[in-house]
């Protein structure tokens, strides 16, 4: 009976534990997923000892912000870092929510510090691809992390996520920028000065770009 309760007790703080990192009960216009986080750190830059986990959540928690501002109530499959969620969670806990696209925010990685480019991904073409080339279409518009144009873009792609392809909603992975980028993952980390003088944070302009094809796709409010 004693090993019994205490099997429930930690089932009923793990359960808490999940709901916790989430947007409970939400029912909104969009969701939010950020890639990876808990034990699953995603992509690392070892050079500024930064992860994907963390990074998308900033670009995540920034996004919901600009979103907010526009009048789109949004939810989120995770709003920590301390949750390891898996795919069935993301997409179930989406379809919960009656939004009407879900986007799932990563940070690409390579063995090579130097490779960088912007792509987005989709799981069933008539469900989803009209949404990840109109997001794709914004993100194409970063600048490059060497200063010099626009970052290079990968074309969009299918994907077998089940993110994508067991969420009700349209649904697309943005694969932003590459965090294992030294220059990417500099601006991460310190912002960069611009020719007026501003610093720009990587983390809100990507957000800004994510927040253009958003609305692109559902009509400005």
């Amino acid at each position: 009976m004693v090993l019994a309760g205490a099997l429930m007790a930690a089932l009923m703080v793990a359960m808490t534990g999940v709901a916790s990192a989430q947007d409970v009960d939400c029912k909104g216009d969009i969701v939010l997923d950020p890639g990876h986080g808990g034990t699953d750190t995603g992509a690392v830059n070892n050079t500024y000892r930064l992860t994907e986990e963390a990074e998308n959540l900033k670009v995540a928690l920034d996004l919901k912000a600009l979103l907010i501002e526009h009048h789109y109530t949004v939810c989120m499959t995770r709003t920590t870092n301390e949750e390891t969620l898996s795919n069935n969670e993301r997409y179930t806990y989406a379809n919960t929510t009656g939004a009407r696209a879900l986007i799932s925010i990563h940070m690409n990685g390579s063995s090579s510090s130097t490779a960088d480019y912007t792509t987005t991904l989709f799981g069933k073409w008539r469900k989803d691809k009209a949404l990840a080339n109109t997001v794709f279409q914004s993100l194409s518009t970063l600048p490059s992390a060497s200063g010099t144009g626009t970052i290079a873009t990968k074309t969009p792609y299918s994907f077998a996520s089940g993110v994508l392809l067991k969420s009700n909603m349209p649904a697309t992975i943005a694969e932003t920028v590459f965090i294992t980028s030294d220059k990417e993952a500099e601006w991460l980390q310190n912002g960069r000065t611009m020719a007026d003088g501003t610093v720009v944070s990587r983390q809100h302009q990507i957000a800004q770009k994510l927040e253009v094809g958003i609305q692109s796709y559902l009509a400005p409010r």
